[in-house]
């Protein structure tokens, strides 16, 4: 999802066909059947297409089928290749157990793997293109089968759609895999087969447009579609009547905390956090306890933006510069110098639905109305609603990174990030609607092993370097440069010397080594933002689960923050792992990301993504579900739900150029583009936030 999970893709078709285009030169172009692995530290599987070559546009001839499996000492591959043809149907097949992997191709075995499989543990993915190889290529790859079994009993299997979408339409999905709870038995033999074709890529400039004036896909029809300007009106109409005629909503006060629970706790203006019988709970400035149901990305009326420079031939409609339409426009969305524009489709049908004089205004009173009346606690992440609660994320853009964090070993950098987190957090340190804060956002917060291993390369007067090198010898080696050396292949009398040098240690040192820099980073954070504003509580960096480092990632911002502030796509709100890492950090958690959104079957051009649903109605019962299993779970204080409005169809990446999509562009919202409510999704929330507080009293006072 990171600020948010961004990928690079033409185009694909339904269940797996990827039509992968890209206006650069190409390099590789990688497609999962199947994948949960950790490169770095050697450990789980990858089942997919690869192809590689210094050519302007990949084909057919340098396509290989690859079965990867680590053991956690070493990887080991094995290969499929051509001659491969367009539409015919190919069977593959990866067999994977303890001792040996085995990949097979229409029934002949291609290779044999001579270790066995030590599982990461995680979510699989399946059926997708891989983010960091998608360039040009001449092909799709169509899957019309998935399926996985083990012998330990699990099974899936996804198949083709008898139906037929428009081309058109299918074009617009980039990643239409899936991700699954699955769990991989290291005893166990798991197998993979998939059937597949290779597809020719389509000009799809013969296909445009393919975006309507209000965003909607051209090609696709469907129930409640805007139509016309007067569709706005209507909607406008009918929807504060269904509004005005939910139930008054009681019981609680203005920071989202109930007030018929029997106790409270002292008040502080601040929210903060308090544990009963065993069940931690947030508490609201009033002293109230609140299971906190957030909106993120409020209220969205400018904002995310898609490319428009290089690919004006998409869209049916675009605005003038000036005029009333002006505020569609923006340069620069993503921080970008390559001179690209974005448009806003939510914005111009914003103004035609609310008037070009106070359109903003308006929609934010709308946007305050709904929230309130659905019975959410208040916003989130990424946006704020006047005299409603928020979750602000702060940055260190300002601050210089040594790769990619500050050198939080050098007092020069410290005294920046100092300065810089006083700027953002002065204006609000009084403010009781600031739920707590957050630095950063899912992965890019992390310490990676390659970043510690750049660090090991700079120059021998780089404090976080000298730090690095120090914990080694001491903690790592007892002080013996010689022992050190010796695993890290160096050669040094003195410490000044092994400062000088380029290590290579092994990769339990760089782990360890990688830990100590990402400690150190949070405790300077956490103790940072607390001397400058003691009273708010502060969240972390919002971790995403499992897409991480190791485990130990979790355990690393434990005893660094207030609440463990973290992000979740998954169909459980908590699986075995998670649990056991609540229960082993013993410390209160806030989910600041979750989402189910619609697919459509594909009929309305939205991607697919990892935790997707069939329908709004599906949505709104997973959501009641998920929350439900999170208010009575002990140490979960209240989840936020990702986001607002939907995605725009055309992607709301960075780029320009004929690409069909830039980064997601997925039906997470509870507000389409056109700023409809999807009253199937709405009201059931409703129904759970409203519930949540009791959910939580009951499972408290039933505890066993």
């Amino acid at each position: 999802m990171r600020v948010m999970r961004m990928h690079r893709v033409f185009a694909s078709a339904l269940i797996g066909q990827a039509f992968l285009s890209a206006a650069v030169l190409a390099g590789s172009a990688n497609y999962w059947f199947a994948s949960r692995y950790t490169w770095e530290g050697k450990q789980g599987f990858f089942f997919q297409f690869e192809n590689k070559a210094e050519v302007a546009t990949l084909g057919l001839d340098t396509l290989k089928l690859v079965l990867g499996v680590a053991d956690g000492q070493q990887w080991g591959f094995a290969f499929g290749q051509g001659p491969w043809q367009y539409d015919r149907t190919y069977a593959a097949k990866a067999v994977m157990g303890p001792s040996s992997a085995e990949l097979w191709l229409d029934g002949k075995l291609c290779g044999k793997i001579e270790r066995g499989l030590v599982p990461f543990s995680g979510r699989v993915s399946t059926d997708q293109p891989v983010d960091w190889a998608r360039d040009p290529a001449t092909y799709g790859v169509a899957i019309e089968s998935l399926s996985m079994s083990s012998t330990a009993g699990d099974s899936f299997r996804l198949t083709r759609p008898a139906d037929k979408i428009p081309l058109a339409l299918r074009l617009f999905q980039p990643g239409t895999g899936r991700s699954l709870e699955w769990t991989l038995e290291p005893s166990a033999v798991t197998t993979i087969e998939v059937a597949f074709r290779l597809e020719k890529r389509p000009d799809i400039r013969t296909l445009a447009p393919f975006i309507d004036p209000y965003g909607q896909a051209v090609a696709s029809d469907w129930p409640g579609k805007v139509r016309s300007d007067r569709d706005f009106l209507e909607d406008f109409v009918a929807e504060k009547k269904t509004l005005e005629q939910l139930p008054k909503i009681e019981g609680y006060d203005r920071f989202g905390g109930y007030t018929r629970a029997g106790w409270q706790e002292q008040a502080s203006g601040f929210y903060a956090v308090a544990c009963r019988n065993g069940y931690w709970w947030l508490v609201t400035p009033e002293g109230n306890p609140c299971f906190y149901v957030g909106m993120d990305s409020l209220p969205s009326t400018v904002f995310e933006c898609t490319p428009i420079t290089d690919r004006e031939w998409l869209y049916a409609w675009l605005p003038p510069h000036d005029g009333p339409f002006r505020p569609f426009w923006r340069g620069a969305a993503w921080g970008g110098g390559d001179g690209a524009e974005y448009g806003c489709f939510h914005t111009a049908n914003l103004i035609r639905k609310y008037g070009s004089n106070d359109w903003e205004h308006a929609a934010v009173a709308r946007a305050d109305e709904r929230i309130r009346r659905l019975g959410f606690s208040g916003g989130g992440k990424w946006g704020a609603l006047p005299n409603l609660p928020v979750t602000p994320v702060l940055s260190h853009y300002g601050v210089p990174n040594l790769v990619g964090h500050p050198d939080v070993w050098d007092p020069a950098v410290q005294a920046k990030f100092r300065a810089e987190l006083e700027r953002q957090i002065a204006p609000q340190k009084a403010d009781p609607w600031v739920l707590g804060w957050s630095l950063g956002n899912e992965y890019d917060e992390l310490v990676t092993r390659k970043e510690t291993r750049q660090v090991l390369e700079k120059p021998a007067d780089v404090p976080a370097k000298r730090a690095l090198m120090d914990y080694g010898l001491d903690a790592l080696y007892g002080g013996d440069l010689a022992k050190l050396g010796a695993a890290w292949g160096v050669s040094a009398n003195s410490r000044a010397e092994l400062y000088g040098t380029a290590p290579k240690p092994p990769d339990g040192d760089l782990e360890r080594l990688r830990l100590h820099y990402e400690r150190t980073y949070f405790k300077f954070v956490y103790e940072t933002v607390k001397a400058i504003d003691p009273r708010h509580l502060y969240l972390g960096f919002w971790l995403a689960v499992y897409w991480w480092e190791s485990e130990d990632d979790w355990r690393a911002i434990a005893p660094y923050c207030d609440v463990i502030g973290y992000d979740r796509y998954g169909e459980t709100f908590a699986d075995a792992t998670l649990q056991r890492l609540f229960q082993e950090t013993g410390k209160p958690v806030l989910c600041g990301e979750f989402s189910f959104p619609a697919f459509y079957g594909g009929e309305r051009g939205f991607g697919r993504y990892g935790t997707f649903v069939d329908t709004d109605a599906d949505a709104g019962a997973a959501y009641a579900r998920w929350v439900e299993t999170a208010a009575r779970n002990p140490w979960c204080l209240g989840v936020q739900w990702f986001m607002y409005r939907d995605q725009d169809l055309t992607g709301r990446g960075a780029g320009k150029g004929a690409d069909l999509v830039y980064g997601e562009h997925y039906a997470f919202g509870i507000i389409t583009v056109t700023d409809r409510i999807k009253w199937e999704l709405a009201l059931p929330m409703r129904q759970a936030n409203l519930a949540a507080a009791g959910w939580r009293l009951d499972a408290a006072k039933n505890k066993r």
